[in-house]
C-alpha cells in the first residue's frame, strides 16, 4: 500500500517526503513575548520545519478544585496549587496574530496543542494550518470531534493511551478527516531511554496503514531516540526546546538547548540521506524496547492525573439535570476519576439527573446519576 501524504501549508508530510520536525515550545516562553520570538528564531535557525507551543485556558483545562501536585527533582522539592500554576503558564491569546506573522517571516510553520474547544475556535480564527492533540486529551472524543470538523491535519500523541483507545481516536477524527498523524510518545517526561519503546513505531504502522505515522521523544538526549524513531519509519519528529536547561519552570531541564537542537536536526538529515543510500544507521539497541501498545507503570499516576473526565463546574443541588453549563471534560489532577469524556454529549442529551447535591469540582460517575 502507497504510504499516506498530508499536506500542511506548503509542505508536504509523509511518504518519501523528508520528516517533518516540530520544535515543542510548550510552557517554556514563560510568559514572555520576547522568549516566545527567540524560540521561534532557534527553530527557524535549526532548520526545523514547525514550532509548537501549547494554547488553553485554565477552566477549561483544570477544576479550581484540581489540588496541590508534590514533586521533585535532584535539586529540590516543589509543592504548588495546580490550577493556579496552569493559569501561570498559559500562552496569552492576544500573542497569537503576532507570533503566527513573526513564524511566517521566518518560514516556520506556527501552530499549537488544544485542550478544549474554545482555544480550537481561537486557533482557527488565526488560521492555524493544523492542530495538536496531547496524550492527555487523546480520549477526549468530543474535543477531537470538534477539531475533524475543521477539515485541517490532525496530529494526536498516544502516550499512556491502550490501542483500543487509539483505534477510537483514529476512527472519531476520520469520520470528518483523514489527514491524521499519530505519533508514538511516551507520557513521563523525561523519559527513560529503556521505557521510549521505539518498536511500538512498526506496530503503528501496521495497525494504521492509512495514517502518517510520528514520534514525540522527551527523553534528555538530543538525538538517539530521534534517529532510532526515523529509521523505524517516523515521518515526524517532536521535541521540547529551551534557550537554557537553567530557566524556571517544569519543561526547561529535559528540553534541547539551540546547539542541541540543530545537533539533533543535522542527525536527522544524515541518517535519511543514508537511509535513500541504502547504508546502515547505527541505532542504540536501549530505544527500541518493546513493541506492544500499553500503558507502562510509570505512566499510570499520570493518566489518573491528565487523562480527562467529566467535572462538574458549578454546584448541582439533588435533582438537577447534567447540562454543559455545569459540567465540562477536564483533567482531574488530585480529583478522583469519574466517567470518560465520550458519555459527555450523552449526559447532556438525556438531561440525566443527579440523585444527591454535587458540590462543584466533583467528577461525576453513574452512582450520581438517575435518566429520569
Amino acid at each position: 500500500m502507497k504510504e499516506k501524504i498530508i499536506k500542511v501549508g506548503t509542505r508536504l508530510v509523509g511518504g518519501n517526503e523528508p520528516c517533518f520536525i516540530i520544535a515543542e515550545v510548550g510552557i517554556n516562553h514563560n510568559g514572555r513575548l520576547e522568549i516566545a520570538k527567540k524560540l521561534i528564531d532557534t527553530a527557524a535557525e535549526a532548520g526545523c520545519d514547525a514550532i509548537k507551543f501549547q494554547a488553553y485556558k485554565v477552566d477549561y483545562l483544570y477544576s479550581k478544585k484540581a489540588g496541590k501536585l508534590d514533586w521533585q527533582d535532584k535539586n529540590k522539592k516543589y509543592s504548588y496549587d495546580i490550577y493556579k500554576a496552569n493559569k501561570s503558564f498559559e500562552l496569552p491569546f492576544e500573542w497569537l496574530q503576532e507570533l503566527n506573522e513573526y513564524c511566517a517571516n521566518r518560514n516556520i510553520i506556527f501552530f499549537s496543542s488544544v485542550w478544549d474547544k474554545h482555544s480550537s475556535d481561537v486557533l482557527e480564527k488565526h488560521g492555524t494550518l493544523l492542530y495538536k492533540i496531547g496524550s492527555p486529551a487523546i480520549t477526549n472524543l468530543p474535543l477531537l470531534e470538534h477539531i475533524a470538523k475543521k477539515k485541517k491535519p490532525v496530529f494526536m500523541s498516544i502516550g499512556g493511551a491502550t490501542i483500543g483507545e487509539v483505534e477510537d481516536a483514529v476512527q472519531t477524527v476520520k469520520e470528518y478527516n483523514s489527514d491524521i498523524v499519530v505519533m508514538h510518545c511516551h507520557l513521563k517526561y523525561p523519559t527513560a531511554p529503556e521505557n521510549v519503546n521505539i518498536n511500538v513505531i512498526k506496530t503503528l504502522k501496521y495497525a494504521f496503514s492509512d495514517v502518517v505515522i510520528g514520534y514525540s521523544d522527551h527523553t534528555k538526549h538530543p538525538y538517539k531516540a530521534p534517529i532510532a524513531a526515523v529509521v523505524n519509519g517516523a515521518k515526524v519528529i517532536e521535541k521540547h526546546i529551551t534557550l537554557d536547561k537553567k530557566m524556571k519552570g517544569p519543561d526547561h531541564f529535559f528540553a534541547l538547548e539551540p546547539h542541541e537542537l540543530k545537533l539533533m536536526v543535522k542527525k536527522i538529515r544524515e541518517t535519511e540521506k543514508k537511509i535513500k543510500k541504502g547504508q546502515k544507521v547505527e541505532v542504540d539497541p536501549e530505544v527500541l524496547g518493546s513493541s506492544k501498545i500499553r500503558t507502562s507503570p510509570d505512566e499510570e499516576y499520570l493518566r489518573k492525573f491528565a487523562y480527562t473526565t467529566i467535572i462538574t463546574i458549578k454546584d448541582i443541588k439533588k435533582g438537577g439535570r447534567l447540562t454543559k453549563y455545569n459540567i465540562c471534560v477536564l483533567r482531574p489532577g488530585k480529583i478522583s476519576r469519574g466517567l470518560e469524556p465520550r458519555f459527555y454529549k450523552l449526559l447532556i442529551k438525556k438531561g440525566y439527573k443527579v440523585i444527591h447535591d454535587i458540590p462543584v469540582g466533583k467528577a461525576i460517575t453513574w452512582d450520581d446519576l438517575i435518566e429520569k
